[in-house]
This record gives C-alpha cells, sequence and structure tokens, in this order.
C-alpha cells in the first residue's frame, strides 16, 4: 500500500530537528548548572542579570526623585513609580524599618536576608562592637550592629560626608548592587537595591533599601523582557536550524527517494533507478537498492519468458490432440455410436480448458515481455468498455456502463480491452447474482480512473495486494466451477502496466469488491466530471 508523506503524523526530519533544539536545551541546563556548582552564580544572578542595568537605573532615578522631593510626600512618589512599573516600590532602611509611609509587612527570610547583609552567601552578621581597620567599624555592619547594603568587597562611589552621630558611610557599588529574596504562601519576588538618601531632618547620605515586590518576574517588563528571551530562542533555534538542516534535508531526501523507489519495485516497476551521490551507508543503501531491482526484473523477465516458451510449446501439442479429437468424433458417430459421446464431450471439455489456460499463459507472458512504448496512443474510453462488455456471456449478471462520451486515455487498445474484459468476467463469474457490475470512468487531474465495482462478499484484507500475483487464488475459489488458473487479475496487472497505468483494488462498503485502473489521460478529447 502506498504512504503518502503528508499522511506521516512524525516525519524523520521533524524528529531529528527536534532532538537537536532538546540537545541544545539540555546543554544550556547542564551549563548553568556547571556554572552555579563551579563559578557559585547564584539563581538571583541568572535572573536578575538581564534585569540588573534596568533595575539600577530605576534605582538611581528614584534615589534623585526622593531628594528632590519632600520627606512627606514619598509615600505619593513611591506609588506613582508602583503604577508605572507594575510592582510595589518600599523605601525602608536596612533594619527592614519603614522610611516612607506605611511599609510592607515584611517575611522573616528577607528579615534574614537584611540582618546577614546583602552578598550572597555571607553566613550572618559580624560581631556587635568589632572594628575594622582604621577603626571603622566591620564591612556590612553600620554605627549601630545593623547590616550595610552591599558587598564588603566593594569599593565606595564617592566618599560620603561624616554624619554627626557615627563615622562615615560607604555607597553601594554596581558591582553588586541588588538581591533577590523569593518566599511562598504566597509565592513573591523581593528585590531590594542599595541608595542613600536623606532623613526627616535633612540628615544626608543616610543608607536605605529600595524594595520592590512583584507576585511574578515574568509578567512585568521591569524584571523580565519578553522580547530578549525571543531573541535567544531565535538565536538558538537559528543555529540549530544551521547546523543540522542541511544535514537533515539530504539524509531525509535521500531517504524519500529509497522510499519511492522501493514502493515502485513493489508495484513491479523494477526500471526505476536511484542516482544517490553519497559516500556513506545510504549511498551504499542505494546501491544495494539498484543491484536488488536489476536482479528482481531479471527473474521476473526469466520466469515470464519461461511461461511464455511454455504455453508456446504447448500450442502444438493441443492443437493435434484438438485434431486428433474431431477425428474421433467423426469416427464415434459412423462406428461407435451415440453411447460414447459423453466421454468425447468430457475429453473436449478438458482439452479446451487446456487451451484456454495456455492462451492466459501466452497473454499473460508478451504483457510483461514486449515493448510497446511506441503503440501507446489515445484511444476513446467508452467504445472499448462496451466491446468488452458485448464479449461477455449473455444473461450471466447486470453490467451498468457510466462512462462519460468522448474520455480517452493513452494506452494500448488490445491491451485495455483485454484488461478491462478480464475484471468483467471475474466480477460476474463471483458476483453477478448479488448484484449489477458497474463500471465509472472519472478525470483526477492529468489522469483517468476506471473503475469496476460489484455488490459480492469483497475480498480478505489480507488477499487486496495478492489476488495480482499470478497463480493466486482463495482457498474459497478452489473449485471446478468457479475456480480459474490465478492468472485473470495478473493478466490485467500486466496489461495496465504494459500501458504505463496503474490498478488497485479495494472492499466496498457494506459489501463488494471495486478495482480502478489508473491511466494518462488524453490531452484536449475529454471532458472533466
Amino acid at each position: 500500500m502506498s504512504h503518502a508523506t503528508s499522511d506521516w503524523k512524525w516525519p524523520l526530519s521533524r524528529k531529528i530537528l527536534s532532538l537537536a533544539l532538546l540537545n541544545l536545551f539540555l546543554i544550556a541546563v547542564v551549563l548553568a548548572l556547571f556554572a552555579q556548582w563551579q563559578f557559585g552564580l547564584s539563581v538571583e544572578s541568572l535572573l536578575l542579570g538581564p534585569a540588573r542595568d534596568r533595575i539600577m537605573a530605576i534605582a538611581n532615578a528614584t534615589a534623585r526623585d526622593l531628594d528632590a522631593t519632600p520627606y512627606t510626600s514619598r509615600t505619593e512618589l513611591l506609588a506613582d513609580y508602583s503604577r508605572r512599573y507594575g510592582v510595589d516600590f518600599y523605601l525602608i532602611d536596612p533594619r527592614g524599618r519603614s522610611l516612607a509611609g506605611d511599609g510592607p509587612q515584611l517575611p522573616q527570610a528577607l528579615i534574614d536576608r537584611l540582618r546577614t547583609g546583602l552578598r550572597p552567601g555571607a553566613k550572618g552578621p559580624p560581631p556587635r562592637g568589632s572594628k575594622g581597620p582604621k577603626g571603622r567599624p566591620p564591612d556590612g555592619e553600620g554605627p549601630e550592629g545593623g547590616p550595610l547594603l552591599g558587598d564588603p568587597r566593594d569599593r565606595p562611589l564617592v566618599d560620603a560626608p561624616r554624619l554627626q552621630d557615627g563615622p562615615p558611610r560607604a555607597r553601594p557599588t554596581p558591582d553588586r548592587p541588588a538581591f533577590l529574596t523569593v518566599t511562598r504562601n504566597p509565592l513573591t519576588y523581593w528585590v531590594g537595591v542599595g541608595i542613600p538618601t536623606n532623613g526627616p531632618q535633612g540628615e544626608e547620605d543616610i543608607p536605605a533599601v529600595l524594595l520592590l515586590r512583584a507576585s511574578s518576574i515574568f509578567n512585568s517588563k521591569l524584571f523580565f523582557d519578553w522580547r530578549s528571551l525571543l531573541w535567544l530562542i531565535a538565536a538558538l533555534a537559528g543555529v540549530a536550524l544551521l547546523c543540522w538542516w542541511p544535514f537533515v534535508h539530504r539524509v531525509t531526501g535521500s531517504i524519500r527517494q529509497m522510499d519511492r523507489a522501493t514502493e515502485a519495485i513493489a508495484q513491479g516497476h523494477f526500471d526505476n533507478h536511484l542516482a544517490l551521490h553519497r559516500r556513506d551507508e545510504l549511498g551504499h543503501l542505494g546501491e544495494q537498492i539498484n543491484r536488488m531491482a536489476k536482479r528482481l526484473e531479471g527473474f521476473v523477465k526469466h520466469q515470464k519468458r519461461f511461461l511464455g516458451d511454455i504455453a508456446h510449446e504447448l500450442c502444438a501439442p493441443i492443437a493435434r490432440i484438438q485434431f486428433a479429437l474431431g477425428i474421433l468424433e467423426q469416427r464415434i458417430d459412423r462406428e461407435i455410436g451415440a453411447s460414447q459421446q459423453t466421454h468425447v464431450a468430457v475429453l473436449r471439455d478438458e482439452i479446451q480448458e487446456m487451451s484456454g489456460l495456455v492462451n492466459e499463459l501466452l497473454m499473460f507472458s508478451k504483457a510483461g515481455m514486449q515493448p510497446i512504448e511506441a503503440t501507446l496512443q489515445p484511444i476513446e474510453l467508452g467504445p472499448v468498455v462496451q466491446r468488452a462488455v458485448s464479449h461477455q456471456v449473455p444473461g450471466s449478471g447486470t453490467i451498468q456502463v457510466e462512462v462519460p462520451p468522448g474520455l480517452a486515455v493513452i494506452a494500448h487498445e488490445p491491451y485495455l480491452l483485454r484488461a478491462i474484459s478480464n475484471l468483467l468476467r471475474n466480477a460476474l463469474r463471483y458476483a453477478g447474482e448479488d448484484g449489477p457490475i458497474i463500471i465509472t470512468a472519472r478525470v483526477k487531474g492529468d489522469q483517468v480512473l476506471v473503475s469496476v465495482a460489484d455488490c459480492g462478499p469483497g475480498l480478505p484484507k489480507q488477499s487486496l495486494e495478492d489476488v495480482f500475483t499470478p497463480f493466486y487464488r482463495l482457498e474459497v475459489a478452489r473449485t471446478r466451477d468457479t475456480g480459474g488458473a490465478g492468472l485473470g487479475l495478473a493478466i490485467v496487472k500486466s496489461c495496465i502496466e504494459a500501458c504505463r497505468g496503474t490498478v488497485a483494488c479495494r472492499n466496498r462498503e457494506p459489501s463488494g469488491l471495486e478495482v480502478t485502473i489508473t491511466l494518462a489521460r488524453a490531452e484536449g478529447v475529454s471532458a472533466r466530471i
């Protein structure tokens, strides 16, 4: 049976490309895990890395606006930022206390993060009261023991002025300016950025934390830019296609050629030659298919030649037997009498059956051996069908012909007539009593489909292709009354293939068998149905 490429739900090219994309994705995951294990890159570095510049730019703008806004108006300013970016803006000190309006209720994980310092991997706050170099408090601790925002290894952007109640404070550097904390029940993302701000009494450069709260980092352009992800996916897909598509295209193209060639070989067309210019396993497989087709063609030709030679050699003795039988019938009438006529009639039937078998063998071998391309010509289909109908035994069944006038095909008329006659004879023999035999013809593109359908019991599904094999007969048909030699449909196939056409059969619903002949349509002499 033929399987078109469009019927494949998951073709090989799609499988290979999907595997390539999956491989690329898994490599990216492995590299991310390796970077986290080997270089200590945390989840916040992966998630906030692309958005760090945007968050820092917004934090700097917020710091400038806070400096230019009266202390009592900071709540309205942060609310305006919240509406603008779709996340909640808060201003707190390193201890978690609100510096603008009513602050949020901080989860314990965020409080612990503030207390342990904002450097990822910090184990805990330094001891209170310990002194750093030159009498300064240790990095990460304020004048009262509270943690500062920033990495202890960072150097200050500018020297901050000394406040009245403590040593100078250092502004965080942009090397590690932001942190991310994720809390559950409900799922909330907290992003903090250290910024300097002014106090309610005009104090300058008070360390503060600009805190951003969001329920998701994927629905806000502040954290996650879908355009960047789309560009990344497009780039990865482009790299995968650039690397894999030429290889996949060549491999699947070669496989498609071999599929078409083997399908043609299965249908008996052994003259298909694969031209695969490859120096790999597929090229070697193509060479083996060509060799197989050539040997099969030789086997089939030798078989048909052998059958033809046998049939030809049998014609002479059968003719002599028939001649002798005619003389015997005359002598029986004159000398022996009518009592022996029954035996002579049985002998005559056997000789006629043998003669018919030999004629079918000759027709089968002739259709398969003789090149008749030069004799193919446009033939009007209607008169050929009518002649085939007239050759059938009257009263054996009803035949309905539905062939449009003027419809013509490219064929060899004697072979086409023999093929249609064999199909009609086969249908009348096995289904003539079950209903009418219907002959139809229709145009499909540049082809004409001629169908012979009956209302009989049909065929077993496993026998639909085997019935065109020479000498193939169903077990139920092996009787003297109904069973032939098994060459009727084989002759149909040989005749139609000699006309450069194809033949196939299928079971009808609810019952019946339909055999369809496909031939090339003759240009300009037929009308589309």
